[in-house]
């Protein structure tokens, strides 16, 4: 005597019509324990004050903060940190062209101070057009470090284009990055010594935001 392969209500009998199909319900995504969350802190912490310390002499700045870039979109696509040769080449070859922009910014920052002050004649509505421009401009900005975070090999003039093209048709993907380094600032700021966890806490947040608003060049 056999006995059925399956028994139960539910069980569909031999030649006849098939069971019930119940929906099947999908296993719940596996999240990160406070382990990871904590190792990730860390990271980026560690990235942050990297990113400080190679910005002390100003002119520094951008290089600093496209290898910083770098190591952020590293430790985010892959869970683990970058070894440090890359980040050096990195850092090396973004030094002479973000000369530019560290006079550039230099200049928008003393022509924001000479209008609040009254030293130069406009009163608020050219402060409120310089800062809306300013604040778009950092935008920009945010966006070429994730395009070289993204692909460190590519040019300074091939990330500052692309990042263009996207600030002009999609300006959320400018506004957020920009909104975000403003309420990072204003931290910094408050705090001056969660300078190096800000840095780094903010490349890790303009990459996730970009990620969601913008595709891969």
């Amino acid at each position: 005597m056999t006995t059925p392969a399956s028994t139960g209500p539910l069980a569909a009998p031999a030649g006849g019509p098939p069971g019930p199909n119940w929906p099947h319900e999908d296993e719940p995504e596996s999240r990160p324990d406070w382990r990871e969350r904590f190792a990730l802190g860390a990271d980026l912490a560690l990235i942050g004050i990297g990113v400080t310390v190679s910005a002390l002499p100003v002119l520094t700045l951008p290089a600093a903060l496209a290898a910083g870039s770098a190591a952020v979109r590293h430790r985010y696509a892959t869970g683990s940190l970058p070894s440090l040769r890359p980040l050096l080449r990195q850092f090396r070859r973004t030094l002479l062209p973000g000369v530019p922009v560290v006079l550039v910014a230099a200049l928008l920052l003393i022509d924001l101070i000479a209008l609040s002050r009254g030293w130069v004649p406009g009163g608020t509505p050219m402060l409120v057009i310089t800062a809306a421009v300013v604040i778009w401009l950092a935008g920009v900005a945010t966006l070429t470090l994730v395009a070289g975070g993204r692909d460190p090999s590519q040019s300074w003039r091939t990330a500052i284009v692309w990042a263009w093209g996207q600030a002009v048709h999609r300006p959320w993907s400018a506004l957020a990055p920009a909104l975000a380094g403003v309420l990072a600032v204003f931290l910094a700021l408050s705090v001056p010594a969660t300078i190096p966890l800000v840095v780094g806490f903010h490349l890790f947040a303009v990459h996730v935001l970009s990620d969601r608003l913008v595709p891969a060049p």
